[in-house]
């Protein structure tokens, strides 16, 4: 079978034609307009001297041209690379250089960054403007507007993708805080499709979705389950928790798709009933762990009507799910709301010792997941793709979990001391890297503290060099003009010595450790 992305798509194109496939305020797409949109852009990036298999880098946050672009790279045969726009200007010229980007596809705020890109590379590609024209537009970009009604129709689409190649790459951090492009083939896109409609209920044409979650990420990774069904599209740019909840009453919204940070937020308004959310029957959520406590009050305000995914970059979404049923209880939440579910029927995934030997439910250890769903590895870096998949086709996710009973997997740590807050990953290092080009700072230990909005919330914890002072403030700052804004400490604490090994190693796992004490999940809720 040749079941791709693409192949997926073009079905709803067609089947769902008049249907709604995309709304934002007063604008709506139907399926077949948005067919019409990502074909004739496929073609204009051909036109541009683009082929299959070439990377796009999209730098844009929710808004309705995502889907259009998304799609007409999915079609075309193109490689989607969509790292988060909230990443600091030097991170992503090093995932274009990385990815070798034949095109940037940029929101109006990112033009100038992505032009200065451009003009750095040796094969320097493209800059498409998505919402400026004329003065508004760097000197040698394009306006996708323009670059979009340049023809009435498309020539003729080129030869359909293949399962096998590569659909996308998602941008992770390594064990050395460095971005590395996880490759996901259109086979393992379809595996995820697939994995998840076995968790999610039924979806039809007569559904509307909400996407809250990032594009670029949770949401984009889980939008085509829905456009498989000829669900309608809802996209809100900015979006406040009163607004969001109104637009679920307005809208008769039957799906959310959120992360935990995203729940946090909505809890107080939609305990307060500022609006009527009978119509919801699906929220999907993944990207972190949530507090048990925090989910079941989403629970009792919003019903069972939750799901959650679990899954890596490398080993996508679902790997296991909290089904709505899980979600169900009366009386005291039961243990289950602190788990991550249970493994998804295409699946195989264990928990193992340090030999690699599984280990018997209860006892921790790593998990390892095998399957379609396992990446064609890390673009470019064969030696890190052998690192984490096996010989025999097991991936070593670099969670720490354990398997109960029933089958139900409890993820308590994480083996390379990665952070989750508000659904982004965040590399201890790479913080540290930053934070010690103060002169007056020592010693660095970054690490995740419990935080009931983020999850985990970035700490610092900083030493001074003898006889210099460091403020809290001056740290802040040396990460905001370097990092995304996600990645800058929330908490500075200056102390007079970072714990280390006798080798003078510094012990992030005893730093952190002083934040959890009493905890029995070494991960964010």
């Amino acid at each position: 079978m040749n079941v791709t992305v693409a192949s997926i798509l073009e079905r709803s194109y067609r089947q769902y034609a008049g249907r709604p496939a995309v709304v934002c305020g007063e604008r709506r797409l139907s399926y077949r307009e948005l067919g019409e949109r990502a074909h004739r852009f496929a073609a204009r990036l051909r036109e541009l001297g683009l082929q299959a298999g070439d990377r796009v880098v999209l730098l844009s946050g929710n808004r309705p041209e995502f889907f259009e672009f998304e799609h007409a790279l999915f079609c075309g045969g193109f490689v989607r690379v969509a790292p988060s726009s909230r990443l600091h200007r030097r991170e992503i010229s090093h995932i274009v250089a990385d990815c070798g980007a034949k095109a940037l596809v940029v929101e109006s705020v990112w033009a100038q960054a992505a032009a200065q890109i451009r003009s750095e590379l040796a094969d320097p590609g493209h800059v498409v403007v998505l919402d400026a024209d004329g003065e508004q537009r760097p000197e040698g970009t394009l306006s996708y507007a323009q670059l979009l009604d340049s023809r009435a129709s498309p020539e003729e689409p080129e030869p359909p993708p293949a399962a096998g190649d590569i659909a996308a790459l998602l941008y992770t951090s390594g064990t050395t805080g460095a971005p590395k492009g996880a490759a996901l083939t259109h086979a393992n896109y379809v595996a995820m499709v697939r994995n998840s409609m076995t968790q999610l209920p039924p979806c039809d044409p007569g559904d509307v979705v909400l996407h809250l979650a990032p594009l670029s990420h949770f949401s984009g990774y889980v939008s085509p389950v829905f456009f498989a069904g000829g669900a309608a599209h809802v996209v809100m740019p900015h979006c406040e928790p009163p607004e969001a909840l109104r637009e679920i009453e307005r809208r008769r919204v039957t799906g959310l798709t959120v992360v935990p940070a995203i729940i946090n937020r909505l809890l107080p308004d939609a305990e307060e009933r500022v609006a009527d959310t009978s119509s919801l029957r699906l929220a999907v959520y993944a990207g972190s762990a949530i507090a048990p406590d925090r989910l079941s009050r989403a629970v009792r305000a919003l019903g069972p009507v939750f799901v959650q995914f679990y899954g890596l970059s490398e080993t996508p979404m679902p790997l296991t799910a909290l089904s709505q049923d899980d979600h169900a209880f009366e009386g005291e939440p039961p243990e289950r709301l602190a788990s991550a579910g249970r493994p998804c029927p295409f699946v195989e995934l264990k928990v193992v010792d340090p030999d690699g030997d599984e280990l018997p439910a209860g006892e921790v250890g790593e998990i390892v997941v095998r399957g379609d769903v396992v990446m064609a590895g890390y673009w470019g870096k064969p030696d890190e793709t052998a690192e984490m998949i096996g010989s025999d086709g097991w991936a070593a996710t670099g969670d720490l979990g354990r398997l109960d009973e029933e089958g139900y997997l409890y993820v308590v740590d994480r083996k390379k001391d990665m952070i989750v807050t508000g659904g982004y990953n965040v590399f201890p290092s790479e913080v540290e890297n930053v934070i010690s080009t103060l002169d007056a700072v020592a010693e660095v230990a970054v690490v995740g503290a419990p935080d009931e909005r983020w999850g985990e919330a970035l700490t610092a914890v900083v030493a001074p060099r003898p006889g210099r002072s460091v403020t809290r403030q001056e740290v802040v700052d040396v990460c905001r003009r370097n990092l995304a804004d996600y990645k800058k400490p929330r908490t500075v604490e200056i102390v007079d010595e970072v714990p280390k090994t006798g080798s003078g190693k510094i012990m992030r796992r005893v730093v952190r450790d002083r934040y959890w004490e009493g905890l029995e999940r070494k991960i964010g809720g």
